[in-house]
């Protein structure tokens, strides 16, 4: 077995995936309940939800871009990322096509980032409280029926309330004095 700092090359160990991992699989695997087909309104209501999540996820990016490793940026993009992710898989396990997205590294999304990262702090927190109260009533709403999707809806609307929220206003309140950029 190396000591730690060893330049020696061994097998590369197996991947080892977390609780989290195991659990998606499982979840996935047991599935019961048939997949329903979205109905027009349904489908308009995963695509909103799609575009506001790609909207934030790319002023988060284009923040970052411009303050690198900026906080709370850094940790939202990820979630972000997962969000937009479990939309596209409602859209895909209905044999259903993802639009593209149109606001990640676009001008208009560069333009929209302010001077400081305070200040996007702020912006954010009002896009994040705006888009969970959309995603917990009418858009839960617009899907109801849809067990899988209303849920998934749901619980966005929960995550952006109770962790981007408090974490934007948390960056835009407790960290104004540190010379503009969190």
């Amino acid at each position: 077995m190396p000591e730690w700092g060893s330049t020696a090359v061994g097998r590369e160990e197996p991947r080892r995936y977390g609780r989290w991992a195991a659990a998606r699989v499982v979840s996935i695997g047991l599935w019961s309940e048939p997949i329903a087909a979205l109905s027009p309104r349904s489908y308009e209501a995963v695509l909103t939800g799609l575009e506001h999540l790609r909207k934030a996820r790319a002023f988060s990016v284009a923040v970052l871009d411009r303050f690198p490793g900026a906080m709370p940026f850094r940790m939202l993009v990820e979630a972000e990322t997962r969000h937009v992710e479990a939309l596209a898989a409602l859209l895909r396990r209905r044999g259903l096509a993802v639009p593209p997205d149109r606001h990640l590294g676009s001008e208009r999304t560069r333009r929209a980032v302010p001077a400081t990262a305070i200040c996007a702090c702020r912006i954010a927190a009002d896009a994040a409280e705006a888009s969970a109260r959309l995603f917990e009533t009418e858009l839960a709403a617009r899907v109801a029926g849809l067990t899988d999707v209303e849920g998934v809806m749901r619980r966005l609307g929960e995550a952006l309330a109770a962790r981007h929220l408090p974490a934007l206003r948390h960056w835009a309140d407790h960290h104004r004095g540190r010379g503009g950029t969190a």
